[in-house]
């Protein structure tokens, strides 16, 4: 009887510690990073990563992979698409765990890619792609800075935003996240990509820029330089009746995309299984 009492003890504590494991977010611009552990080869490694809904997959380092994690990548075994139609090699496999705000998620696909030879400065060691943050409800309180694991907020207190993916579009990668809204005055499908530096509208979208700006540029696929473009600023963007005033770059994209800043000093819940943006009042 004793044993059975400490064996129901020990569950629940396990269980409210699980509960409430939480992670600290950390915020570089307007992109979103919290400290993973990643477990290989009998290796554990504490990581700062990137939080990337615009990535399909996880994706680490080639560099820091092998010093790192003992990751013998012998030859390209797979590809890896960029939004921009390139396509680079890559080598997959299963890492052993990765642990997230307190869950742990056993053999994991990552592709390694060399992230700091393109990016450079800017570049993340890992990635945390669609892959896995599909895996749970996570809520991301940009106030207090953390992430945990959540349910689905009540309706009534929150404001719900309805996304598409790729079983909605023939031309969308796996697992991204698409909103239906209007920007200017112009209806338009949204891509949400957290990973983004800027927000993005295609030249052809019809805003004029307001100003010149310098900045830096680069992507998995092309290596980061500095360039000159047009900045859209103050541009109005609607989602499901709800107003946000953001500034935008011009480039090539065949849609407008937009990272996490009009999310900052807010509490949102990414929701993939309902395909739902909750912003909690």
């Amino acid at each position: 009887m004793k044993c059975r009492f400490l064996f129901i003890c020990s569950m629940l504590v396990s269980f409210t510690l699980n509960f409430y494991a939480q992670s600290t977010l950390t915020l570089k611009g307007d992109m979103m990073y919290t400290n993973v552990t990643l477990s290989h080869n009998g290796i554990s490694r504490n990581v700062s990563a990137l939080i990337d809904t615009g990535s399909s997959v996880c994706v680490i380092d080639s560099t820091y992979a092998a010093d790192s994690c003992r990751v013998v990548a012998t030859q390209s075994n797979a590809s890896i698409g960029n939004t921009y139609g390139k396509r680079i090699k890559s080598f997959d496999f299963n890492i052993d765990s990765i642990s997230v705000a307190g869950v742990s998620y056993p053999m994991t696909r990552c592709f390694v890619v060399d992230l700091a030879g393109k990016l450079q400065h800017l570049a993340p060691k890992f990635i945390l792609g669609g892959d896995l943050l599909k895996k749970e409800i996570w809520c991301f309180d940009l106030n207090a800075h953390i992430i945990k694991r959540s349910n689905a907020p009540q309706k009534e207190s929150s404001i719900c935003i309805k996304w598409k993916n790729h079983d909605d579009y023939r031309d969308a990668s796996l697992n991204s996240i698409y909103f239906n809204g209007t920007i200017g005055r112009k209806k338009t499908r949204i891509f949400f990509d957290t990973g983004s530096m800027h927000n993005k509208l295609p030249k052809t979208f019809g805003i004029a820029a307001t100003r010149e700006i310098e900045g830096e540029k680069g992507d998995i696929a092309n290596k980061v330089r500095m360039t000159r473009g047009g900045l859209c600023e103050g541009i109005s963007m609607e989602l499901s009746k709800n107003k946000f005033l953001l500034d935008f770059t011009l480039n090539n994209d065949k849609y407008p995309r937009v990272n996490a800043s009009f999310l900052l000093g807010k509490s949102f819940v990414l929701d993939y299984s309902h395909k739902t943006l909750y912003i909690l009042k």
